[in-house]
């Protein structure tokens, strides 16, 4: 799996969080768990049985739509119930499938979400709901980073109804037997309207749910969080940050507020000394005008305690870059830095699989 297989495949997702390109799944890099990719595998995958994502106009899967064969949608949250989606025939049609070791229905050459198991370890309780919820439709954040979008999105009054209205009820609905929920992978989770209503509904609700938020960092602060009254609820935060140096961050994310997201996370550092969180990433796409700074990267997480993230830029078509994709791709083999930017990945430092997680295309160019 390597950079053109994502683009070929038409596969070009990332997020605020920054976590696996293709299936937003933060726990690829947080756990000691090796990505499995092996096609010749026919155990049924337990992800069918125990996630769902909920993208724009509410369509769901029950992971990254990049992993389906034709990305068809298995339901429409905002058009059905939960029941009809979760325990509908496309979901249990998929379910089948993979229970008999039948992937037609998935790209097992590129899935990087596969979970084998076996069929005594698939939950007797699925048909009530999933275990985890990922939340991808929301792209409501307070910046405008040039590698993401070129303004503020800020969701209109007709969105919220729908998100408010529509969506929550039903993502409420399919909590109840749920223990994580991702929010946002598309925007920013503390500073979203919809997002924070949902999770503070959440937490009201379900007092032992657990939430893995993703944000640029702004609001991450203590008063904030516990103004939410979800502080006592994260699981971990996901924070894009892109550089290690104020003036870089400075022209990427296109604010000022370098050293208030590092004292955000340095408080977030002190929470998971004392056990109220179990993770911290930070988040680091790779291109131009930061690709220098890694090294430091890796060091300037390791000092706050967390786990430095690497992913290469993907063009996002409202995004300052994408007119200029090959210019600043400096992982592809024809940008005029791309030997630079080998040898950087040389440096021993990213051979510690504890400081830091590389996108596998990265990892390979490791050894280069």
């Amino acid at each position: 799996m390597n950079r053109r297989d994502f683009l070929k495949y038409g596969v070009i997702f990332t997020c605020a969080g920054g976590v696996c390109l293709l299936c937003k799944n933060p726990y690829i890099f947080k756990k000691d768990t090796p990505v499995i990719n092996n096609t010749l595998d026919t155990r049924p995958c337990k992800i069918p049985f125990e996630n769902i994502e909920i993208y724009e106009k509410g369509t769901s899967y029950p992971c990254c739509p990049g992993f389906l064969k034709y990305r068809k949608p298995l339901g429409y949250i905002g058009k059905q119930s939960f029941d009809e989606v979760w325990n509908g025939e496309l979901f249990n049609d998929l379910r089948q499938r993979v229970l008999k070791g039948d992937f037609s229905k998935c790209k097992r050459d590129i899935c990087c979400n596969y979970t084998p198991c076996s069929a005594d370890e698939i939950p007797a309780d699925y048909t009530k709901g999933p275990k985890e919820i990922k939340i991808c439709y929301d792209y409501e954040c307070n910046y405008n980073c040039i590698t993401c979008r070129d303004k503020v999105i800020i969701n209109t009054p007709e969105q919220l109804k729908i998100y408010n209205e529509v969506y929550l009820p039903k993502i409420m609905e399919a909590a109840k037997n749920a223990r994580m929920v991702h929010v946002t992978l598309t925007g920013d989770a503390l500073f979203s309207r919809h997002s924070k209503s949902l999770m503070q509904k959440m937490v009201e609700k379900y007092p032992n749910i657990k939430l893995s938020i993703y944000t640029n960092g702004y609001y991450l602060e203590e008063k904030y969080l516990t103004d939410l009254g979800i502080q006592n609820n994260i699981d971990g935060v996901s924070v894009s940050v892109d550089a290690a140096k104020r003036e870089t961050y400075k022209k990427i994310l296109r604010t000022d507020a370098f050293d208030l997201v590092i004292n955000n996370i340095r408080q977030m550092s002190e929470w998971k000394k004392q056990g109220r969180i179990d993770w911290i990433t930070m988040n680091f796409v790779v291109h131009l005008m930061n690709y220098k700074e890694m090294p430091a990267f890796v060091k300037l997480a390791q000092s706050l305690g967390a786990l430095a993230h690497f992913t290469t830029y993907a063009p996002w078509p409202n995004a300052e870059y994408h007119k200029r994709y090959m210019d600043v791709a400096v992982f592809e083999p024809v940008n005029e830095y791309y030997k630079d930017f080998v040898k950087i990945l040389h440096n021993p430092i990213f051979k510690d699989e504890k400081l830091c997680y590389l996108e596998p295309c990265l990892m390979e160019l490791t050894e280069k």
